[in-house]
């Protein structure tokens, strides 16, 4: 028997974390990242998806992702949903409040459990004309109703179950071992979230190979350019260190038992495009190529007005580069101006 028709797909990219993606009616195409964790009775969510299922699914029995994640049999999963009858806690990491990010986001708050994490750096961001914010109004769609319950600090480490200090007592805790790291630059409100036991970096909008379709790393009128270099040349340090630890690791436990122990490499996973990439190799890359974009030479191929700036689009001709930019021309001369290039 055929399984039941969807505007969705699923695979498994490690021991614990699928990635699903939604043929959606806009072709944003989002990927959003489904954490079963094995510790403690959550699924942990990396955005929602649009909500919007492309014309030829809007039929489809499930073009909700509540109800595909709690009812669809998923092959790699021994064909059992990721949720069955939503029997698990879910923890919704907002990597950023776009459309494409948030669009599914209140079919998940019935039942007064879920818990919507979001970056504390952000806050006046998400809370302030959400429907310019979250570019709702260059859709036409009605801004979902939402509240973030939990504000997370950089680097902050994610427990179980969260301490809502305003309201209840503190609880004993359990570390789920994923960690937020604010990546403003893409939007003021941007952040990446590392899961240390499946070394494993989900970075939301910040950057992705361009892919077949060439999809550029799209900043809208509220990025900064300035800001997102440091971003992520703070996540490339942090990719290498945790490269290096294990490595160490691998080095003592081989010292120790005599056997060769091959260190893991943090994997990288964007929400457009990119999953599964190394994470030092791809974050290198764009180091670079971030840099000869400023410096002019990475050629402007596209010139467009939309959403009341111009924009550029930034793409090597002879894929020299795998990526490619999309920006309001006053974001990229602002960022040349300060990096004096």
């Amino acid at each position: 028997m055929a399984p039941p028709s969807t505007s969705f797909t699923t695979k498994r990219i490690n021991a614990t974390t699928f990635v699903i993606c939604e043929d959606d009616e806009f072709r944003e195409h989002p990927l959003i990242y489904v954490k079963l964790h094995p510790k403690v009775p959550v699924v942990v969510l990396s955005d929602t998806g649009c909500d919007e299922p492309s014309e030829e699914h809007k039929k489809d029995r499930y073009i909700h992702l509540r109800k595909y994640i709690e009812n669809y049999p998923i092959r790699d999963n021994n064909d059992q949903p990721l949720n069955p009858g939503g029997n698990l806690q879910y923890y919704i990491i907002c990597t950023h409040c776009h459309y494409d990010h948030i669009g599914g986001i209140s079919q998940f708050l019935a039942g007064g459990t879920t818990e919507i994490i979001a970056s504390s750096a952000g806050r006046d961001f998400i809370e302030s004309d959400l429907e310019t914010h979250g570019q709702f109004k260059y859709i036409g769609r009605p801004v979902p109703w939402y509240q973030v319950s939990y504000w997370a600090e950089s680097f902050e480490r994610l427990k179980w179950p969260l301490w809502h200090k305003e309201r209840e007592p503190q609880p004993y805790q359990t570390d789920m071992e994923l960690s937020i790291i604010h990546t403003p630059g893409h939007t003021p409100d941007e952040l990446a979230w590392y899961d240390h036991a499946e070394m494993h970096l989900s970075c939301g909008d910040s950057f992705y190979d361009q892919g077949e379709e060439v999809m550029p790393i799209i900043f809208p009128a509220e990025g900064n350019l300035i800001e997102w270099v440091f971003s992520m040349q703070k996540l490339l340090v942090f990719v290498r260190s945790e490269n290096a630890r294990a490595t160490k690791d691998a080095e003592e436990r081989s010292n120790e038992d005599g056997w060769q122990h091959v260190a893991k490499r943090v994997k990288v996973s964007c929400a457009h495009v990119t999953s599964l990439a190394d994470g030092e190799e791809i974050l290198a890359k764009l180091e670079k190529f971030a840099a000869r974009t400023y410096a002019g030479e990475v050629p402007v191929v596209k010139k467009e007005y939309k959403e009341g700036d111009v924009y550029y689009t930034w793409q090597d001709d002879e894929k020299a580069s795998s990526m490619s930019i999309q920006a309001p021309a006053r974001l990229m001369d602002q960022a040349r101006a300060f990096f004096n290039v």
